[in-house]
């Protein structure tokens, strides 16, 4: 995609953000009152002013457990993430069938940015893997897209962030680890894996295991602490500066740049830990 493409890709979704916030009453002296039905279309209800960050005590639940809905339960569901997730998993789907479906010899645009993306993807994954490359290479991939649309798709008027909702980066996180300690062993066997834990003395096996712990701590937390903070940031300014220019612009730097930069940073932070875990 050229500068120029990317430019007006931009402006875009800039006037498109504009534009419904024009229509929903995100302007003037009103924006930021309490929230008032627009209208309802099925189960899904739409709110002038509905641009505003979620908090947790206004989103849906499902409570797998039939807790009362008034109740906190661990065994509940976030709709609002769900139905997020869900949209990027379609746009994933299809936009792969599309891409399959268009494939060429001479690449087009569509094909040849994806064509760059798994390039410099398999150069990193080759240079960092070595001979375990092909094996990772899917995985590596899959997880950069997935968690890059989870964080773009919050620039898209009415839709938020997935990975806002700290459940999706620990859930993503926990294969990650999965599949770490999953391919040491692997790799070097199980009595060979243990052993690594009493390195280099017998007393340093707590602090070891602690150290595996920090590691899938800081890998969600710091995917979710800069989406969300971002949105935090969003919201404030929105309510200084009623939803105009600055907002908008701010939506779409912490959408594409951050994004962008955020999904980078876990995937290249996975594909660290696999590689330091099957290192011999």
């Amino acid at each position: 995609m050229s500068g120029k493409n990317l430019f007006l890709l931009i402006l875009a979704i800039f006037v498109l953000e504009m534009a419904v916030l024009a229509v929903m009453g995100g302007f003037g002296g009103s924006a930021g009152k309490e929230e008032e039905v627009w209208f309802s279309l099925g189960p899904v209800t739409f709110y002038k002013h509905g641009l505003l960050l979620e908090v947790m005590e206004k989103s849906e639940f499902l409570h797998l457990d039939r807790t009362p809905e008034d109740q906190p339960t661990f065994w509940e569901i976030n709709l609002s993430t769900a139905k997020m997730i869900l949209a990027v998993d379609v746009i994933l789907l299809v936009g792969a069938v599309l891409i399959i479906r268009s494939l060429r010899r001479v690449p087009g645009r569509l094909q040849g940015f994806f064509e760059i993306v798994l390039d410099l993807f398999r150069g990193i994954v080759k240079e960092t893997l070595g001979k375990h490359a092909d094996r990772h290479l899917p995985t590596i991939v899959t997880l950069f897209l997935f968690i890059w649309f989870s964080n773009l798709i919050g620039i898209i008027p009415l839709f938020s962030e997935p990975t806002r909702d700290v459940n999706v980066p620990i859930g993503q996180m926990l294969c990650m680890i999965l599949i770490v300690h999953f391919e040491a062993i692997r790799v070097k066997g199980i009595k060979a894996y243990i052993k690594e834990y009493f390195e280099p003395f017998f007393i340093m096996a707590p602090l070891n295991v602690i150290g595996e712990m920090t590691k899938g701590v800081s890998l969600s937390f710091r995917l979710f602490g800069n989406i969300s903070g971002g949105s935090i940031i969003i919201l404030v300014v929105s309510y200084l500066f009623r939803y105009t220019v600055m907002p908008v612009g701010l939506n779409l730097f912490f959408g594409l740049f951050v994004g962008t930069v955020q999904a980078f940073v876990f995937t290249m932070l996975s594909l660290t830990y696999i590689a330091v875990a099957i290192a011999e």
